[in-house]
């Protein structure tokens, strides 16, 4: 299956509410695409005003590219250290894959008014080299599959851009 790198990049949060009773807002950004979740690390000195300027690297289907959108959700939520993270916000979109900039939304609550925005996220996101993607079914005899995908992220990581890298799944 033909695939791209997808960089999203978190940049930062403004007027949030605070969400603690007690202590600072210590927030962290929780973002999904393509069936794949990660996070930033969380900032501990902006409070309300949170800045990460994180890049976080997905592998989406070249098809989701083709149809010209992919769903995404972002989920703000305030770390805490004796209880579950606090829920602040989300954004749930449509992006336009081939579009580039920096990009600011409304991230809305989870009360019942679902149309009044709580604050802003900025974030942008870009395409990135092809690879191919074989699944579990097509190659049964790759032992190191993992190693490969982890070796393919640190380059990423590093800068090195990669053209047509073909990574599989084991057993």
């Amino acid at each position: 299956m033909e695939a791209r790198y997808f960089n999203f990049t978190v940049h930062s949060a403004s007027d949030l509410p605070d969400v603690r009773e007690f202590g600072r807002m210590k927030v962290y950004a929780k973002v999904s695409v393509a069936g794949t979740t990660k996070c930033t690390e969380v900032d501990t000195m902006n409070d309300t005003n949170p800045k990460w300027n994180t890049t976080l690297c997905f592998i989406v289907p070249e098809k989701d590219i083709i149809q010209g959108h992919m769903y995404c959700k972002i989920e703000l939520f305030c770390k805490r250290t004796f209880s579950h993270d606090k829920y602040v916000g989300e954004l749930d979109l449509s992006l336009a894959p081939r579009y580039k900039g920096i990009c600011t939304f409304p991230v809305l609550g989870n009360d019942l008014d679902q149309s009044k925005s709580i604050g802003t996220l900025k974030f942008s996101h870009a395409l990135g080299d092809k690879l191919i993607v074989a699944d579990s079914s097509s190659s049964s005899s790759s032992s190191s599959s993992l190693e490969d995908y982890d070796s393919v992220i640190r380059l990423i990581k590093g800068g090195v851009g990669l053209l047509n890298v073909k990574a599989t799944a084991s057993n």
